[in-house]
């Protein structure tokens, strides 16, 4: 019996270390005033790179332009049309341009789930969702074929935003009211954000 005890007091103990070590690892969370200038940064910031990667994307040449040239890419046996980006106007210059732009704001696990849909290529069931960015040493091209999501520019009311549970010292969450110029009618989201790599970035989608 006495073993059986102390077998019970040992695992409750081992239980309770491994808690208070897992605490320790995350710390508590930070106060809003403390991280709320950053945040606001990366959620504005991030409106641009929505566009780009799931709305409208780059402005590309029209059929009909002088410059206008459509490649035929292959991926995974089947064939997608590219249109010219319109480099003039354009701030990004290459797939590189695009990639440093995403790095300075979201996360490292965010920034490649992002990457795989938009430079990578990913499968969907049988049908194949081709990259929506490639570049070779002249041009960068836009897949003109890729689904692309209608996005009403979304407006965050930033006197609102609060920190909410899950978070601690690396990982936090807020909660913010948001509206979209589409539809005026309020609603409260959640926003997630990680510090890696000796700062705060953006983890989850703003649009």
């Amino acid at each position: 019996m006495k073993k059986k005890i102390i077998v019970g007091i040992l695992s409750l103990l081992l239980v309770i270390s491994t808690t208070l070590s897992m605490s320790s690892c995350s710390g508590k969370a930070p106060e809003i005033d403390g991280v709320s200038e950053r945040f606001v940064y990366l959620i504005e910031e991030s409106k641009e790179l929505n566009v780009i990667f799931f709305g409208t994307g780059l402005p590309v040449y029209r059929r009909d332009s002088e410059l206008s040239e459509r490649q035929m890419v292959y991926f995974n046996d089947k064939v997608s049309g590219y249109n010219k980006v319109m480099l003039e106007n354009s701030k990004y210059l290459n797939v590189e341009d695009m990639k440093a732009a995403a790095e300075e704001i979201f996360s490292d696990e965010y920034l490649s789930e992002l990457y795989e849909s938009a430079f990578d290529g990913i499968m969907i069931s049988d049908t194949n969702a081709y990259v929506r960015f490639y570049d070779n040493t002249e041009w960068l091209y836009q897949n003109m074929n890729a689904g692309e999501f209608s996005l009403s520019e979304r407006i965050y009311d930033y006197s609102t935003m609060e920190i909410v549970k899950p978070s601690n010292s690396k990982y936090v969450t807020v909660s913010i009211e948001s509206y979209t110029l589409s539809d005026p009618k309020r609603k409260t989201v959640n926003l997630s954000f990680v510090y890696e790599n000796g700062n705060w970035f953006l983890d989850s989608p703003t649009y």
